[in-house]
């Protein structure tokens, strides 16, 4: 047996183990529940940061995305606001200060996007549509996606 196909094979025990631990562990099992308890919540708020054209030179639509964000940071608690510069786009800022922590954790995301051509595009895309179970608009993935987890993994916290 080679180098490689033992390291193959080694990674393929890791992630049986891995799944099976998953399916068996109690803050994973509370986390999936959580989360189909409120997936059209989270989905509704997904399709409506999708529909809001994100690209980056059209600054019009990316400070409605900016303004989007904060108010969904401040929905949850979480103190946030714009921090604004002349010519460039906004930086949404939102902090959780905790009383005694020693640790700063930092989560970053994207919101603006890149020029596309819209006849490349099956659909508008800024228009979420879910097809074979994926959900596809522009950004779906790079970044609004993260954005929505962070949100989520907000709102599970306060369950």
């Amino acid at each position: 047996m080679t180098k490689l196909s033992k390291i193959g094979r080694f990674l393929g025990f890791f992630l049986v183990i891995s799944f099976t631990q998953a399916e068996t562990n109690p803050a994973s099992l509370a986390a999936r529940q959580w989360r189909e308890a409120h997936e059209r919540a989270i989905i509704d708020e997904y399709f409506q940061l999708l529909s809001i054209p994100n690209i980056a030179t059209d600054q019009v639509n990316i400070r409605r995305n900016a303004d989007m964000i904060v108010d969904m940071l401040k929905k949850r608690g979480v103190a946030s606001r714009l921090v604004e510069a002349p010519d460039v786009n906004p930086v949404v800022f939102g902090e959780i200060r905790t009383p005694g922590a020693t640790r700063t954790i930092v989560f970053y995301a994207h919101y603006d996007g890149q020029p596309l051509d819209p006849k490349e595009w099956a659909t508008p895309p800024f228009t979420p549509v879910i097809k074979d179970d994926r959900i596809y608009a522009r950004s779906a993935s790079d970044d609004k996606a993260p954005i929505i987890a962070i949100l989520a993994a907000l709102d599970s916290g306060e369950a």
